[in-house]
């Protein structure tokens, strides 16, 4: 017989369930096939997080919601967001200035010095089929006066700060392509390519060169031709501020020519080089060539609470311009660099990005470019422990974002009036930019809009989503403290948004 008092209504019941769950972190169907698709044994100690929410923000699933990640990448996600949301003011003439040539004539009588002044224009390129932001324009407008010696081009960055590379970097990426310093007078990105070949015959030594213009530094070439079919392993070694590149390993024989970009320390006096060799295509003698930089000063740092004696003053430029403007190349719309650096997460461009906003209240410096990315996520509203920047690209290993911090920014951005196009800029899915070979005949296909990010350790995915029934959805997916026994934790990632996609 059972005893009365014992039985349970059903809201108690309910209840008692409830606290069942509380008790013992019971999770749905849903949530627990996407831990099992995160699971592989071969990445024990990996850290997850992850939230998805509705459009409007409100929540649907969360793991480890507000712990702090390395976002890699994904820092992009509030540089690109934040110049969106100041693009009026940062696509203005005195914050956008482009690109000018100064002629300063020599107070003795002789040739006159040639300034290249750079405005930040991070598309500036003299590639042999430019079409625009073309720096063989300037020279055009340049050989048009009539000039026809000068005693140097003087390459001049001061509209940003000295300030190359960011904190928390590391001195390896340095001499790669996504580690190039960074200036406000910049062209072909930054980098130098090299083309290397393998020899005739097994064993011969592999022949490298620098393409056109690119000889910006020694080169050491220790390439060994390997037997046909062998893996290609091929090292580069330059260190920061060296003037030498060594080239070293194998390469079969029957490998196909490739293509390296290598990363420069010093873009103002290799911009200036380049123009002096478009100068000396035109008949313009030049003899040499030279560089103007701005020192990182105090008033290139934010004012402190209790800093009431100094003020951050926007400061274009702190040297004299006493010359006279010959050339002038508008600069590029920011947009078209905001593109590059979602689509192709273009670290340059972010860094670049990051000092324009150190404009809007400062000097351009990158400290102030924080302040100002701080200042935005403070109107966006996450918690101040969600979050912590040092840098625009996300190369920085300071950087961190908790899942739930960036799908509030992003909840934020759907209802800006700049979102749709920012959502434009993302790669999608199967189809173009740093996506294009992810998701490729999953129902993902065409359906994720989502900003990638990938450092030691870390990789990371976050955007919006268009779900099997048709719904939008945000998300982030982070994860950190990969194992050095596998390169990647994509494809757990992957899958656990395809069952997502699947569930809703």
């Amino acid at each position: 017989m059972i005893s009365t008092d014992r039985l349970l209504s059903p809201l108690q019941a309910l209840c008692a369930v409830v606290l069942v769950c509380l008790a013992s972190g019971c999770v749905s169907p849903l949530q627990s096939d996407i831990e099992t698709a995160l699971t592989n044994p071969d990445q024990t100690g990996i850290r997850w997080g992850l939230v998805v929410a509705d459009i409007d923000g409100t929540e649907l699933l969360s793991i480890n919601a507000d712990s702090r990640f390395t976002p890699a990448s994904n820092t992009k996600i509030f540089t690109t967001m934040a110049t969106y949301h100041h693009l009026d003011a940062l696509s203005s003439a005195a914050l956008n200035p482009g690109t000018k040539v100064v002629l300063e004539p020599d107070p003795e009588g002789g040739p006159p010095d040639l300034v290249l002044i750079g405005g930040g224009d991070a598309m500036l390129t003299d590639a042999a089929d430019c079409e625009t932001y073309c720096l063989a324009d300037l020279a055009d407008q340049v050989a048009e006066t009539g000039l026809v010696e000068v005693d140097a081009v003087v390459g001049d960055d001061t509209f940003f700060a000295f300030d190359r590379w960011g904190v928390g970097w590391s001195v390896e990426d340095l001499q790669f392509y996504y580690g190039t310093a960074i200036s406000a007078l910049s062209v072909n990105d930054n980098l130098v390519w090299l083309d290397v070949t393998p020899g005739a015959v097994e064993g011969a030594a592999a022949s490298a060169e620098w393409q056109a213009g690119d000889a910006l530094y020694d080169l050491d070439t220790e390439i060994i031709t390997s037997a046909p079919g062998t893996k290609s392993r091929l090292r580069i070694e330059r260190f920061p501020g060296a003037t030498r590149v060594r080239l070293y390993g194998e390469m079969p024989l029957d490998a196909a020519p490739v293509s390296l970009r290598l990363a420069i320390d010093t873009p103002a006096a290799f911009t200036a080089r380049r123009f002096a060799a478009l100068l000396e295509a035109r008949g313009i003698s030049v003899a040499s060539t030279d560089t103007r930089h701005r020192p990182l000063t105090l008033s290139d740092e934010p004012p402190e609470p209790d800093d009431a004696a100094r003020e951050s003053v926007a400061v274009l430029s702190t040297l004299p311009d006493p010359g006279t403007t010959i050339a002038h190349l508008p600069g590029s719309p920011l947009t078209e660099s905001l593109a590059r650096i979602s689509k192709d997460s273009e670290n340059l461009h972010a860094d670049i990005a990051l000092r324009r906003l150190g404009l809007l209240a400062g000097t351009g410096s990158r400290l102030q470019g924080v302040a100002a990315l701080e200042g935005f996520l403070v109107v966006v509203g996450p918690p101040e422990h969600g979050y912590a920047v040092h840098g625009g690209s996300g190369m920085s290993i300071y950087n961190r974002i908790s899942p739930r911090a960036m799908v509030q920014l992003l909840a934020f951005a759907a209802k800006q009036d700049w979102f749709e196009a920012w959502r434009a800029d993302q790669p999608i899915g199967g189809v173009d930019g740093s996506l294009e070979r992810r998701f490729k005949g999953t129902p993902l296909e065409d359906k994720i809009y989502a900003k990638t990010g990938t450092l030691n350790g870390a990789n990371a995915l976050s955007g919006v989503l268009v779900a099997a029934s048709g719904r939008e959805l945000l998300f982030s997916v982070i994860a950190n403290d990969r194992p050095d026994t596998t390169r990647s934790a994509i494809p757990e990632m992957d899958a656990a948004l395809n069952l997502i996609a699947a569930a809703y």
